[in-house]
């Protein structure tokens, strides 16, 4: 007949638990460093298997979040303008500064490069969807620190790697009309 498994009892409780104090090891009064007898009142401790488990998911966890995103640009196309737009006097937007300027809930940087020339851009960056700000005589990005030019656009700095989308500013009556 085979051997039964003792279970640990209520009343050995306070036997198992001096026999714990006495020697290292397990609640049952196992000494050995091996991980705990599998007993209700056993303590357990991390093993090699559990440690190299915690590891391979902390790795996962970081491919996973590397590939939220890669660096490139993944913002979507830029806002067009359905109707011509009114947004400012010509004397609003400072020479070789510019300025964000709304109406109907769309929002464009407007520039003006040299004297007399306009420019109007789409606030969103093409890097990753940010509202582009004007700042003076240029156009940047507070998340990725990408910086446009206020003469074309272009990328100056940071990991955008498309030009801010154009949109066309014409000057009627010194007032600088937008449209697509």
């Amino acid at each position: 007949m085979p051997a039964e498994n003792p279970r640990p009892r209520p009343e050995d409780a306070a036997e198992n638990a001096a026999r714990a104090e006495a020697a290292p090891g397990c609640a049952c009064g196992h000494t050995d460093s091996a991980p705990a007898c599998g007993s209700d009142g056993g303590v357990r401790t991390t093993t090699r298997r559990r440690a190299l488990a915690g590891a391979g998911a902390a790795a996962g966890a970081a491919v996973l979040l590397a590939a939220c995103g890669d660096g490139k640009d993944s913002a979507t196309d830029a806002e067009t303008i359905a109707e011509p737009l009114d947004l400012a006097g010509t004397d609003e937007v400072p020479e070789g500064g510019s300025v964000q300027k709304a109406k109907d809930g769309t929002t464009v940087l407007l520039a003006q490069p040299s004297k007399g020339e306009f420019k109007a851009f789409s606030t969103v960056c093409p890097h990753q969807g940010c509202t582009v700000n004007a700042d003076g005589a240029q156009l940047t990005c507070p998340c990725h620190h990408s910086v446009f030019s206020i003469e074309d656009g272009s990328v100056q700095a940071g990991p955008a790697q498309k030009p801010l989308p154009e949109f066309t500013a014409q000057v009627k009556n010194g007032r600088i009309i937008v449209s697509s």
